[in-house]
């Protein structure tokens, strides 16, 4: 039930509230002729009155005067140009005869000012009573009523008495518009009291035909409003055609909307309907029906009086009461909210009457000064009314302003009550908000549905259930669209059904369920929506209770945030907890020991950049001068990664031990990934078999980084043979590739995680690698190893990816042969070496090394 797009309706006060004043203000200049005219027919003479002075009779017709009338509206009659002790020229026809009188108006007798008073009180109490039910339910109910008002108002008051031309043509226009649009405004209301849905099928027609109706209308009449226009003899035949049309529609609206009502007090569908229908039909009967009997009798007989019989317009505001009663008060029956509305009536009554005596008395006093206070008086009777109506609800902030929030969400601090500090699971916490609703407005049920969070590509129907319980128990399930949840997007205010944001198929199901509104809870996105359903005490909500449930969903969509805030960090704990749990035994798998021999030094490390990590490395030693190492990089990182990696490195050991070669190992392996049938699960791995008696090395790579030997001379070779990752084709041939080392030679097997490091754009690279081992080649497997890692961490300016490096350095001349033995045949490529950097040398001691990554294991093995 949005309020925000009819906030434009409220300014429609300004225009009549301004008719008040003017004609408060202007009280002074109102004339008193004594006539009683029926359009152009005169009804009744006063005795002794201006008018029979002027020789008019009842039954004789009087028209403008052609030549003198200026500015004068046909729909108004010929007195609208009335002056106090001004002559006025009209043309009096009696029998067929036209003669000439002039008629000279005299000041207001106290009677007739009195009378003018209480035209203008009854007005001001229309005002009223329409910016209080407007201020209090905004919707498609309460917004011809309001309009209705207002548009009473403006026909009740006496018109404007002001000599300022722009002024009195812009009165006639909107005088003009009230009148014709009164019968629309009757029709519109009566189609939907006293429940608020809309109109439907040939009802819904037939309010659009009147206001189509009312439009042709005025139209009409703003083209016949111009005085060059009506002082023409060809625009008399339509003006008469348009003021007989005008009071067609004016009587065909008003049966119309009688009969509508008639309609609706026979279909009450609820006992709360019928009586509500009770207290409006009571109040037209008091209000109307005084007036309805003088009207009757006078048209029975006219020379008949009835002491006080004017006085009976002023019954008219029970008309305007009992509807707003029915309209607005939920317990129309409940003397305690009888007798609060009651009292402020009063006092307001009392105030404004209190007013109008002052500038009563005041009256002798200013005359000397050509001053009539009365006017004034009555202006502020008007001003008040229409202050007073939509004031409540700026009282209300101002108050809650001024007192601190005093007036706390009583429906809130029903979910506060026993939460604070406990963890409430978040259907208990729905159902205790189905309760409080359904016990605070008196529905007779509650169901919420939690919105389930929205996730990327997911473009399949998400099935809501309803049921948790309002008063009702388990209520059935309702099956609603993934649109519901957008329909609630951004929306804190409860919504009708018949909010164009719904889909027809949700609403459809909502409604034979039997819900109202839905209140969604939201927080930064809606997490939950409860669906009211039928209301006991009146199918609306209004103000204060928009605003009490505003809050109350803001409320508990934010509690429902808090909560799974709450178990998803507890969640995630637990999931660091059992992630480090996995990272240590991860790091526990791996060897805890490099192979140590005379001749060869060994070294390895691997680094995570999360706590279980995507690369690895593995020894397998078969005998005292054999072993297999391997180097793997899995796709990804974290647990899927780990995982993978964990039955890779199993089945390594077991083919490793049985002496395989490393080409035909990484056949093995490829045909059991490519069995999974998952091709992006594939994993990078070399594997090297080394010979420590020979000195010999046979490399067998797929999709590793090629392996680098440093030789003692300053030169480097890049071994570039292998073949796909493992799990991509199953027909994959892995060829071995050897090389043999000689003292002094160093092998540098590793991952892309060392040489992609980045700063900013700029990756580590091949180069500072091959730097940082000619400023080594001399030390110990695990001083070159902590130089990479010091390097490339330094060199980093964030978080390390995954890596592995693995160092062999060979010690002495291989026993097995002690010449080198040729490179000739081998699939190397040799890369230049900056012999510039030969004589430099590394601290003694590892550098400290920055904290970028998370090591899983970065042990130094000699």
């Amino acid at each position: 039930m949005e309020r925000g797009s009819r906030h434009a309706w409220s300014w429609m006060i300004v225009p009549a509230a301004g008719t008040l004043v003017a004609s408060a203000l202007s009280l002074p200049s109102q004339p008193y002729t004594g006539l009683v005219l029926r359009e152009d027919q005169v009804v009744e003479v006063v005795a002794g009155s201006p008018g029979e002075r002027a020789g008019c009779r009842p039954g004789d017709r009087l028209l403008r005067d052609p030549k003198a009338a200026r500015g004068s509206d046909p729909l108004r009659g010929p007195l609208a140009s009335a002056r106090p002790l001004v002559p006025l020229d009209l043309v009096q026809e009696r029998g067929g005869r036209r003669t000439p009188v002039r008629l000279v108006a005299e000041p207001l007798p106290p009677s007739e000012r009195r009378m003018m008073a209480a035209m203008l009180a009854v007005a001001s109490g229309f005002v009223l009573l329409g910016g209080w039910v407007w201020s209090e339910r905004r919707d498609r109910l309460t917004l011809p009523f309001y309009l209705l008002c207002l548009s009473f108002a403006s026909l009740l008051a006496p018109p404007p008495r002001f000599s300022w031309a722009a002024f009195n043509a812009l009165h006639d226009l909107f005088y003009t518009a009230v009148t014709l649009a009164l019968p629309a405004l009757c029709i519109h209301f009566f189609a939907l009291f006293p429940e608020p849905r809309a109109p439907r099928g040939r009802m819904s027609a037939g309010v659009t035909a009147a206001y189509g109706v009312a439009a042709l209308l005025f139209a009409g009449s703003v083209v016949l409003l111009p005085p060059w226009v009506r002082e023409r003899a060809s625009a008399a035949p339509a003006s008469a055609l348009l003021q007989g049309a005008a009071a067609v529609w004016f009587a065909a609206g008003l049966l119309s909307a009688v009969v509508l009502f008639g309609r609706s007090y026979a279909r009450a569908g609820s006992p709360d309907a019928r009586r509500r229908l009770r207290v409006a039909l009571a109040g037209t009967a008091l209000g109307l029906g005084p007036l309805a009997a003088l009207i009757v009798l006078r048209n029975l007989s006219p020379t008949t009086a009835v002491p006080g019989e004017r006085w009976a317009v002023v019954l008219t505001l029970w008309v305007p009461l009992s509807f707003a009663w029915a309209t607005v008060v939920h317990r129309v029956f409940d003397f305690r909210v009888a007798l609060r509305v009651a009292g402020f009536g009063l006092a307001m009554a009392l105030l404004g009457a209190t007013t109008y005596l002052a500038g009563e008395l005041a009256r002798p006093a200013a005359a000397a000064h050509h001053i009539d206070p009365t006017g004034a008086a009555l202006a502020l009777v008007a001003l008040g009314a229409t202050l007073a109506g939509p004031s409540r609800p700026w009282a209300g902030r101002l108050g809650r302003v001024l007192a601190a929030q005093w007036d706390a969400p009583r429906l809130a601090e029903t979910l506060i009550r026993g939460t604070s500090g406990r963890e409430i699971p978040a259907g208990s916490l729905l159902a205790r908000a189905c309760e409080s609703l359904a016990s605070a407005l008196m529905l007779d049920q509650c169901q919420a549905v939690e919105l389930p969070a929205p996730r990327v590509g997911d473009d399949l129907p998400r099935r809501l259930a309803g049921g948790r319980p309002g008063v009702n128990g388990i209520a059935p399930t309702i099956e609603l669209s993934p649109r519901f949840a957008d329909a609630l997007m951004g929306r804190f205010q409860p919504l009708t059904l018949d909010d164009p944001a719904f889909a027809p198929a949700d609403r459809e199901a909502l409604e034979n369920a039997g819900i109202n509104w839905v209140l969604p809870a939201s927080g930064d996105v809606p997490v939950a929506a409860l669906l009211l359903g039928r209301r006991l005490t009146g199918p609306w909500l209004d103000r204060r209770e928009l605003e009490e449930l505003e809050r109350f969903g803001r409320h508990l969509g934010v509690t429902l945030e808090n909560a799974a805030l709450r178990r998803d960090a507890r969640s995630r704990g637990a999931l660091d907890r059992e992630l480090e749990q996995a990272g240590a035994i991860q790091a526990h798998f791996l060897p805890r020991r490099a192979p140590a021999f005379p001749t060869l030094d060994c070294a390895a490390a691997a680094l995570s950049s999360e706590p279980v990590g995507g690369d690895y490395y593995d020894f397998v030693e078969r005998s005292s001068r054999e072993f297999t190492v391997a180097v793997g990089d899995a796709a990804g990182k974290g647990v899927p990664a780990a995982l993978l990696l964990a039955g890779v490195q199993a089945r390594f050991r077991s083919e490793a031990l049985r002496g395989r070669d490393p080409g035909q190992l990484l056949g093995i392996l490829n045909e059991e990934l490519v069995q999974l049938d998952q091709p992006e699960k594939f994993v990078c791995l070399l594997c090297a078999r080394v010979d420590v008696r020979r000195g010999r090395i046979t490399f067998s790579n797929a999709g590793l980084t090629p392996p680098l030997v440093r030789r003692r001379g300053g030169g480097f070779h890049e071994s570039t043979g292998g073949g796909l990752l493992l799990g991509v084709r199953a027909d994959s041939e892995y060829r071995d590739t050897c090389v043999d080392l000689s003292a002094g030679d160093v092998a540098l097997l590793y991952s892309d995680g060392l040489t992609e490091a980045r700063r900013g754009e700029e990756m580590f690279g091949l180069e500072r690698v091959r730097a940082v081992l000619d400023a080594c080649a001399g030390r110990r497997a695990r001083d070159i190893l902590a130089a990479l890692l010091g390097a490339v961490r330094e060199f980093a300016d964030r978080p390390l990816d995954d890596l592995t490096v693995v160092v062999l350095r060979q010690l002495t001349q291989p026993a097995g042969d002690m010449v080198p033995k040729s490179l000739d045949g081998l699939k190397s490529r040799p890369v230049s070496a900056d012999t510039s950097k030969r004589g430099d040398r590394m601290p003694s001691s590892p550098p400290a090394l920055p904290t970028h990554g998370r090591p899983i294991q970065a042990v130094d093995r000699a």
